[in-house]
């Protein structure tokens, strides 16, 4: 009896070429159906016109009077970075669960695609999305609303604090998606994304400062990397005393960027591994049982 040929992986640039792979398919499908595409995207112009009109009408708050936009630009640059992180977080989950129900997840293990990869390439689409989001809140603003165009922003603090925000919300993520099979979290959300969604679009930041928001809940805004990532963005685009920092921020020996920085690294070197292991455990879990597929 023949033995069977073991499958080789891909090298570095065949991995590549699979993940770009991965990220057409993705969009196609997103714009397959271009009506409702366009009505997905209506969404967001419904939050742009919702939270600018609040912004441009409601008074102004002193924790933010080093930005020149004002509240304008605050509660626009916020929604903007959400939308950015929020893909981040639900991208592994969402992939993971499009793959589960049209049957794909065993035949994209078979193939000689590695399971970073193969994650990687299932969540990457969503980003794409998540771009033109972010191109319709920033420019839409622009137009329409009085936002203004960052003139003094550092781009490389910006991918300094930007780059440690993603890799530590992506862990976030990663172990969402293992709860897909840790806990059986198949009905549209997982318990990671919920309670980090939840904290982060209430008191992270996104749409009013922390410092508004009552002490007894201020402490939940620290759970999260959004808070940190906000912060620290902000601070890049609009000078490193724009904001009021945060109390707990405020009162390190340090500026507030450099904290945000530093927080961001270290929840990153912990969230990433944690939630790969994470992920892993309850793929070779899944593997192990039968329950890959959906029929089983």
């Amino acid at each position: 009896m023949t033995s069977p040929v073991p499958i080789r992986p891909l090298s570095t640039r065949q991995q590549l070429a699979a993940l770009w792979v991965f990220v057409k398919r993705d969009f196609s499908l997103l714009t397959r159906f271009k009506t409702s595409y366009v009505t997905d995207l209506m969404g967001t112009v419904q939050q742009l016109v919702i939270y600018a009109m609040i912004a441009r009408f409601g008074t102004s708050l002193p924790e933010i009077e080093g930005i020149p936009g004002g509240y304008v630009d605050f509660v626009l640059t916020g929604l903007a970075l959400n939308i950015l992180l929020t893909s981040a977080l639900t991208g592994p989950y969402l992939g993971l669960m499009e793959s589960f129900w049209s049957n794909r997840i065993e035949i994209l293990l078979a193939s000689p695609v590695r399971l970073p990869g193969f994650i990687t390439g299932l969540s990457a689409g969503k980003y794409l999305d998540a771009l033109i989001q972010v191109a319709i809140v920033l420019v839409g603003g622009w137009l329409f609303f009085g936002f203004e165009w960052p003139s003094g922003g550092n781009l490389l603090l910006f991918l300094v604090v930007l780059v440690p925000a993603l890799v530590a919300v992506i862990g976030l993520g990663l172990a969402g998606a293992g709860m897909v099979y840790l806990l059986d979290a198949r009905g549209g959300q997982d318990p990671v994304q919920f309670a980090v969604l939840t904290i982060s679009s209430l008191v992270a930041g996104v749409y009013f400062p922390i410092q508004v928001l009552p002490r007894s809940v201020q402490w939940l805004c620290y759970l999260v990397p959004q808070t940190y990532a906000l912060d620290g963005m902000r601070r890049a685009l609009f000078g490193a005393e724009s904001l009021a920092a945060p109390s707990v921020i405020a009162q390190m020996p340090f500026s507030p960027l450099v904290v945000d920085v530093c927080v961001l690294v270290v929840y990153a070197a912990v969230a990433l591994p944690l939630g790969w292991l994470l992920f892993r455990h309850g793929m070779e879990l899944a593997r192990t049982d039968g329950r890959l597929s959906r029929w089983l």
